[in-house]
């Protein structure tokens, strides 16, 4: 943003330099061509207005979460979806039994050729661990949140629903994190692919995963993936630090 919000410690940006991040972020999105497309770190509505209207999206949705910086998650779609919070729900941890997610979890819901689908946008607490602080607990938690919501979508169907879980999980392959999430039945679809060459961050000039496409195994089994890449071009470094998954499904 070009002006200061003092609700939130964010960065403010000169009018060209605001100018320039929005054309290259909706420069990328408008040559991804994605139907829906998920969004980390966005500020808030105004911001997310301007992508939309640049990137060529009718619905664009976002919630204020629980990050005091004002790095929100963000949803932009071509198709109209309920969207809903999950950031006071708990995600409690041995010594916190208050815990909730660092940004928030919010669930997309939306019909497509007579399915409805739920989409749960993350961003997980950072990797960044201090003597003070086990991030590593925390993003573990969060994820057993995430687990909690899923159990609620399957309480309040009759059929068993498509839900695809999507975000910066900010944890690696194989890790206690993405091994949970894999144990409970959710299908991880970076785990189908080489990270030597679909891999969405640069740690240390080293190739990672970082940001993940799960699906419950009910949609897995009845959809055929027809197109699955990592945009991770250097030139998709001006848009964002990690690079965007892209999936294209057919049902």
């Amino acid at each position: 943003m070009t002006v200061d919000d003092p609700s939130t410690s964010d960065d403010v940006l000169t009018t060209g330099e605001y100018e320039k991040k929005l054309n290259v972020i909706s420069e990328k999105l408008i040559m991804i061509k994605a139907d829906i497309a998920g969004l980390a770190e966005v500020e808030n509505t105004v911001v997310l207005k301007d992508i939309a209207k640049k990137a060529g999206y009718e619905y664009f949705y976002i919630e204020k979460g629980n990050d005091p910086r004002g790095i929100n998650l963000a949803l932009l779609s071509k198709y109209k979806v309920k969207y809903v919070s999950h950031k006071s729900q708990k995600t409690p941890y041995k010594g916190n039994i208050n815990y909730k997610f660092s940004r928030d979890c919010p669930e997309a819901v939306l019909e497509i050729n007579g399915k409805t689908i739920y989409i749960l946008l993350n961003h997980l607490k950072s990797r960044v661990s201090t003597k003070s602080e086990n991030t590593e607990i925390k993003r573990i938690a969060q994820a057993n949140g995430i687990l909690d919501i899923i159990s609620g979508i399957y309480k309040n169907k009759r059929t068993e629903p498509y839900i695809l879980v999507m975000g910066d999980l900010n944890d690696t392959r194989h890790s206690s994190l993405m091994n949970n999430l894999e144990k409970s039945g959710l299908v991880i679809i970076n785990y189908f692919y080489n990270e030597e060459k679909y891999f969405t961050y640069l740690y240390k000039n080293k190739k990672e995963d970082c940001d993940y496409i799960l699906m419950n195994r009910n949609m897995y089994q009845n959809i055929k993936i027809k197109k699955y890449m990592a945009y991770n071009a250097p030139d998709f470094l001006n848009a964002s630090d990690h690079f965007p998954l892209y999936l294209e499904i057919e049902y």
